[in-house]
């Protein structure tokens, strides 16, 4: 028989600090070392629904407690399903540890254990060297670097209501995206969070060796760092066309400004020195882009619209 996980929705932990409600969360601690996870878990699954594929516990390394998951080579396909949700803002985090064989993980817009046909998000590569790329949009990036033997934190926002996504190494972001391009082909894709995959191969589709520890889905109001309360700062128009303006929360305040593309790049920065300043981007393409307004450790995000 299956055993529950630590489901939190059904309690509804709710961090005011933070504004965050924790949904699910798991360490794998009270499952059997040496079986699978989705053997012994009512909501882990495995790609196919099949138990040859699934995760196995072990005890081998542990950030907390004293297991984890092991994700070993290409005959692992570990799914935790997830909602599906099609609004709302969305971290799933979790901690992981590479082997030198490398390792892969990604994120769903559609997935079923008997579809034939699925849509993803996006896909992030670990190579034998500790190399971390990732392909956002169908637009292959990259890159950071990870240590080996050493847990890390992995962090995947899925911002619905934006229509915007963003990869977190260790607390820092390396990329953001429009979140509902379909990461097959770069079309326009379904604007929905489904489910993640923690397959064993590596950025070189090899067998990739890696665990993950404490994972948690967290339905979050804020980006991965505090953010500024809506209501005091405004970003507009929105759309835009060749000038944007900035209100900030109060006279005092000085920010930087970032503008970045569906693929992460930034294409626009620039510094505000006033409470309310106007800003020249009419060098900018027509497009969705994502603006991200930086006052001190505060971060403000939101999808802007440029025709």
């Amino acid at each position: 028989m299956k055993k529950p996980l630590l489901l939190l929705s059904m309690f509804t932990a709710v961090l005011v600090s933070q504004a965050q409600t924790v949904i699910f969360e798991d360490n794998f601690d009270s499952y059997t070392i040496d079986s699978g996870v989705s053997a012994q878990s009512l909501v882990w699954d495995t790609w196919d629904g099949t138990a040859g594929i699934d995760g196995l516990v072990s005890a081998d390394f542990a950030f907390s407690g004293t297991n984890s998951a092991q994700i070993n080579g290409t005959g692992t396909d570990l799914v935790l399903p997830i909602g599906p949700y099609t609004s709302g803002k969305y971290d799933l985090k979790f901690k992981m540890l590479l082997t030198t064989s490398g390792g892969y993980f990604n994120l769903l817009h559609d997935w079923t254990t008997t579809s034939t046909a699925y849509e993803w998000a996006c896909d992030v590569f670990f190579g034998a060297d500790g190399t971390v790329t990732w392909t956002t949009g169908f637009v292959n990036n990259g890159s950071s670097s990870v240590a080996f033997n050493e847990w890390f934190d992995v962090q995947v926002t899925a911002d619905l209501d934006a229509d915007m996504g963003y990869i977190y190494l260790n607390g820092v972001m390396i990329n953001s995206w429009q979140w509902s391009l379909n990461n097959a082909d770069g079309t326009a894709g379904q604007n929905v969070l489904a489910a993640a995959d923690f397959y064993g191969t590596n950025d070189a589709n090899g067998e990739g060796l890696y665990y993950i520890d404490d994972v948690q889905l967290v339905e979050s109001t804020g980006v991965y760092t505090q953010e500024l309360d809506a209501q005091l700062i405004s970003v507009y128009p929105n759309p835009a066309q060749n000038q944007l303006t900035i209100t900030l929360p109060s006279s005092t305040q000085v920010a930087n400004v970032q503008i970045c593309d569906v693929q992460g790049r930034v294409a626009f920065t620039g510094n505000i020195n006033s409470i309310r300043q106007s800003l020249d981007i009419s060098s900018l393409d027509a497009g969705v882009y994502a603006v991200r307004v930086n006052c001190g450790e505060n971060t403000y995000a939101q999808k802007l619209i440029i025709e």
